[in-house]
């Protein structure tokens, strides 16, 4: 089951991702997790600074089983990656570059980090 945390008025409440069912509330976070863990339920992706990851929309982002991000109710989360840098989502979006040349780069909006550009045409450089 995928189960998310969220704090309401200094507590922590584990919620049933899909259902939106209170599982249990906790003064602590962790203990939260660890509750969780025991349990065997699958919490949404960790960022570097230990922050639940969310998409743009505030849904908990997982991992399935070959490494792929969704939604709690199975819903792929396409042109989007892990950032490198922060562990949170980064989107595939057209970015100006500093020659004022557009490209597409996957570009974090946690961080700003943007990484992963597709270079342009004459970038590569021509065939022989």
């Amino acid at each position: 089951m995928r189960v998310f945390i969220k704090e309401v008025g200094g507590k922590f409440i584990l919620i049933n991702a899909n259902t939106g069912e209170e599982i249990n509330q906790f003064s602590d976070i962790s203990d939260a997790v660890k509750y969780s863990l025991e349990r065997g339920y699958q919490l949404p992706l960790r960022s570097v600074d230990g922050e639940f990851v969310v998409d743009k929309e505030g849904n908990p982002v997982y991992i399935n089983e070959k490494g792929i991000l969704e939604l709690a109710d199975g819903t792929l989360l396409e042109g989007c990656r892990i950032c490198p840098k922060c562990g949170w989502i980064a989107y595939w979006e057209e970015v100006i570059d500093p020659d004022k040349e557009p490209r597409e780069c996957y570009v974090c909006p946690h961080c700003g980090y943007v990484f992963d550009c597709t270079p342009e045409e004459e970038d590569i450089g021509a065939g022989d």
